[in-house]
């Protein structure tokens, strides 16, 4: 926490980051064929509550950590996200996350198609409004907004998610699965040409200590 004038108290920020997030551009000069990382069981729309199919895979896995795919990924990777995901949903906190996952994604995948066709129907259901405004239920139009991070497979072949607990559950969205990374690695490395590139995202990123980063 910094106070004081807005420019010194900028450069006093920025320095901090600089030391956690020191540059990583020499460990990927160039984008990869095959983007591996790991997804956690957790949400920041899921404190106190539990997660779900779409805050993990969709949300988490190609929204807040998605963005590597546009860093590192090339045009058509293939993207191998660990992820312990199952079918579970917490219709308290999140209610109409579930009626998204059945129906609006059923029926297209295509992140500005559903909000062009879902948005003021989910924006104005009486029953998830009563929850969001009477008890602990996030707004029904959250649900939709979570699946905008889709737009990322517009970059991606495809999409490989190693460890699911249910493994229905990424097929739900189209995406292959696999028992562990190293098989997941394996068959991207078959579907693309022989010497395909390899990034892996290690996590966390900002060391627990940034004063240690450098030891």
């Amino acid at each position: 926490m910094f106070a004081g004038g807005v420019d010194e108290t900028r450069r006093a920020a920025l320095e901090v980051q600089s030391l956690r997030f020191p540059p990583r551009r020499a460990a990927a000069p160039e984008p990869v064929d095959i983007l591996v990382y790991g997804v956690p069981d957790s949400s920041p729309y899921a404190i106190w509550a539990q997660v779900n199919p779409i805050l993990t895979l969709i949300s988490m896995g190609l929204g807040y950590l998605g963005g590597m795919i546009d860093a590192a990924g090339k045009p058509g990777c293939t993207v191998v996200m660990a992820a312990a995901v199952r079918e579970a949903w917490d219709r308290v906190h999140h209610p109409s996350y579930p009626e998204v996952w059945e129906r609006v994604l059923t029926r297209t995948r295509d992140p500005y198609e559903i909000t062009a066709r879902f948005e003021q129907e989910f924006a104005r259901h009486a029953g998830h409004i009563e929850a969001y405004r009477h008890r602990f239920a996030f707004h029904p139009i959250h649900g939709i907004l979570a699946t905008h991070p889709l737009k990322r497979l517009r970059r991606v072949g495809r999409v490989i998610v190693a460890g699911a607990r249910d493994a229905h559950v990424p097929r739900h969205l189209g995406w292959e699965v696999a028992a562990t990374v190293e098989e997941a690695v394996a068959r991207a490395q078959a579907l693309h040409a022989p010497g395909a590139t390899i990034g892996v995202v290690e996590q966390p990123a900002m060391p627990a200590d940034p004063e240690r980063a450098g030891r």
